[in-house]
């Protein structure tokens, strides 16, 4: 399997796993109450959050991506699947 494909599987299945979590995000509950900081740092090296400057300083925020991922499993599409 190529690297490109087991980043774009470990993507798939960070954010099916934290999916509620995510969710909380997108609500407005902050990444640091929910996620330790490591967590939250493998989080950011897959591209599921990224930094948002904002007047407080920064902010962990969903990345586009991962914000239609989300859609796709809210809306009924099957779980990520194994080898």
């Amino acid at each position: 399997m190529a690297k490109e494909e087991l980043d774009k599987r470990s993507f798939e299945n960070l954010v099916w796993f934290y999916r509620d979590e995510l969710a909380q995000i997108t609500e407005g509950t902050r990444a640091t109450e929910l996620f330790p900081k490591g967590l939250r740092r493998r989080l950011l090296d897959f591209g599921v959050l990224v930094y948002m400057r904002g007047r407080s300083g920064l902010r962990y925020i969903l990345s586009a991506t991962a914000q239609e991922f989300l859609q796709t499993l809210a809306s009924g599409a099957p779980t990520p699947a194994g080898p």
